[in-house]
């Protein structure tokens, strides 16, 4: 599927944005509350293709990374109602 001029310019838009907005959160110039709202202010504003797709994935990306770098190895839980156990991957 190709991508028409007005989409390429809005998702040129948005990553751009969305580029900034991540290096301020790694400067600890804005809160991860700011950066969820940037990102949905700018997904109804720009409408890019990508941007459901990637919304909020750098911030669950850097989550992992900061557990991973506190504890040496990531572990990841999950509970389901009708089985309740654990999944750990330890790497």
């Amino acid at each position: 599927m190709r991508m028409t001029k007005e989409e390429f310019d809005r998702e040129l838009k948005y990553q751009v944005v969305m580029y900034f907005t991540k290096k301020m959160l790694m400067e600890a110039l804005t809160t991860e509350d700011e950066y969820r709202q940037i990102d949905a202010i700018c997904n109804e504003r720009y409408k890019p293709a990508t941007g459901n797709l990637l919304s909020g994935k750098f911030l669950l990306l850097s989550e992992i990374s900061a557990n991973k770098n506190k504890t040496g190895h990531h572990h990841c839980e999950q509970n389901t109602e009708d089985e309740g156990h654990e999944i750990t991957n330890d790497q």
